[in-house]
């Protein structure tokens, strides 16, 4: 499978040591995922991504590029190809408008499936899926869900993070329903989504792990955050559940790290519940949101190395 990382913080900041520096850092993991990498970031509002078909532990492009970027939010991806060519367009992260997607996983049978995806998604983003990966078209069904929920396709404008979350689940769960319809391997669809402001992550069958303290900040004393939150015990995850997508309990951060793999030793990493959907609104307050209908992991697919 593919690695991912993903970073929102409200102050900007270099991902050079996640990505290059820290043990194992995502360049590390990409030894072994050697079939393309991606990074998407945000200057002022506005989403821009670099990406290559080349592998990134081996590109000294993606050492020197991490080394120079500055961003308050960041998706970064390694690609280990399983649907679709090694190719430049096949790579991630995708974007369109300001919404910036990457995938780690896979739409098993994906070709008989193709079709009911396709269905769903709107007749003029059909057209600008230019790869041939289930990554690709999983961002533009999901997009195209958004914006039958009255969300902006474009991603420019504040999302509704509870709408946008019921949407997810909703649009997940139908893959899951497909999937057991057709007798096919559940899917795998662990992947980030975010327009620079509104932050989501979705933990769907393989481990994902997310950091929002620190064991110890170099600048704890002098720190001009009033409440140091990212030095507080904070509440556990299991605590950050929404009910039935009612009451919203949260953990106010003032940044979030998720990655496929922990990093360093700096962060207190946390497992991601099976089938969460991660949530950060633009307030940088975290919740949980259940896992979609009809997700499930099939006996002998992947399984969290830690239970929660």
């Amino acid at each position: 499978m593919c690695r991912l990382f993903g970073f929102r913080s409200n102050v900007p900041s270099r991902a050079h040591g996640s990505l290059v520096a820290a043990e194992n850092a995502l360049a590390q993991q990409a030894e072994a995922h050697r079939d393309g990498w991606g990074i998407g970031y945000f200057m002022g509002n506005e989403a821009y991504i670099l990406k290559s078909d080349a592998g990134a532990a081996d590109d000294e492009r993606f050492a020197r590029i991490s080394r120079r970027l500055e961003s308050h939010t960041f998706v970064v991806h390694v690609r280990r190809a399983t649907v679709g060519q090694i190719d430049y367009l096949n790579s991630h992260p995708f974007r369109h408008g300001n919404w910036v997607f990457a995938h780690n996983g896979t739409i098993y049978g994906f070709e008989e499936m193709k079709d009911r995806v396709m269905a769903e998604i709107r007749d003029d983003l059909k057209e600008l899926i230019f790869g041939r990966t289930d990554s690709e078209h999983l961002f533009y069904f999901i997009v195209s869900a958004l914006d039958r929920a009255g969300i902006s396709d474009c991603g420019r404008s504040d999302v509704d993070v509870a709408l946008a979350a019921r949407t997810i689940s909703e649009a997940l769960g139908r893959l899951f329903k497909w999937s057991e319809e057709l007798g096919i391997q559940a899917p795998l669809t662990n992947f980030i989504l975010t327009n620079g402001r509104q932050f989501f992550a979705q933990q769907a069958g393989i481990d994902l792990w997310l950091a929002t303290q620190k064991v110890f900040c170099s600048d704890y004393v002098t720190c001009a955050e009033p409440d140091k939150i990212c030095m507080d015990v904070a509440r556990p995850l299991e605590m950050l559940w929404v009910k039935d997508f009612g009451s919203r309990p949260v953990r106010p951060v003032n940044h979030i790290t998720v990655a496929s793999e922990r990093m360093g030793n700096e962060n207190i990493w946390e497992l991601v519940p099976e089938g969460a959907l991660v949530v950060l609104d633009e307030d940088f307050n975290m919740t949980l949101w259940p896992a979609p209908e009809n997700f499930r992991v099939d006996p002998g697919g992947h399984k969290p190395a830690i239970a929660v």
